[in-house]
């Protein structure tokens, strides 16, 4: 692959519609594959999809990030909230390049790490750094990929245990497997970027 046709120096000022084509397109032929997986959930699954190989790849992560970026301005019309957070490991390459995204657009983001459980060493945080957070802040959570949701609602439970407030998280793929559905009984709105038959309609 060349990666001079990669990236293209007018990428800052490609419009979103451009960018997700390029997004999807990559979901597409680098991270699905068609086989039969067991899932994190431990479901069985007939197919996968590891956006690992575009999140921790430079010749996307900056496309994944303006797009959730976009997705976080608008949700921020809607509703207020004080950091993003990543859920370990996906996550958190994620919330770097929304960082990113949101520096170049003079609106700089703060983020957080909510951990799965506390480290039992140092400060013994379950968030970290905890100086971005002040009493009842809002979270909104960043995730690659969502099944039944249960990564979220992990990291959700830490941070209402820690005091904080969470009713939203974004995600690039919604499997569309009943995740959205079990978020929205715990109070979590969920927002995709692409869903399960995005990825699945043919080229």
């Amino acid at each position: 692959m060349d990666k001079n046709n990669i990236f293209d120096s007018n990428i800052l000022n490609a419009n979103s519609s451009e960018i997700r084509l390029k997004v999807l397109n990559a979901i597409k032929t680098l991270c699905y594959e068609k086989k039969e997986f067991t899932l994190v959930s431990g479901r069985k699954s007939d197919f996968y999809i590891d956006l690992r190989r575009i999140s921790f790849d430079g010749d996307y992560l900056y496309y994944i990030g303006k797009l959730l970026y976009d997705e976080l301005t608008t949700l921020n019309d809607r509703m207020s909230y004080d950091v993003i957070a990543g859920v370990p490991v996906g996550g958190l390459p994620l919330v770097a390049s929304i960082l990113i995204a949101s520096f170049l657009d003079n609106n700089p983001l703060k983020s957080v790490v909510i951990r799965k459980e506390r480290k039992g060493y140092g400060k013994g945080n379950m968030i970290e750094p905890v100086q971005f957070l002040g009493k009842d802040a809002k979270i909104v959570i960043i995730e690659d990929v969502v099944t039944t949701g249960g990564s979220i609602l992990n990291a959700v439970n830490n941070a209402r245990n820690e005091g904080y407030i969470i009713d939203s998280a974004v995600c690039i793929v919604d499997r569309e497997e009943g995740g959205k559905e079990n978020l929205l009984k715990n109070g979590i709105s969920l927002v995709s970027l692409f869903t399960r038959a995005d990825i699945l309609l043919p080229q």
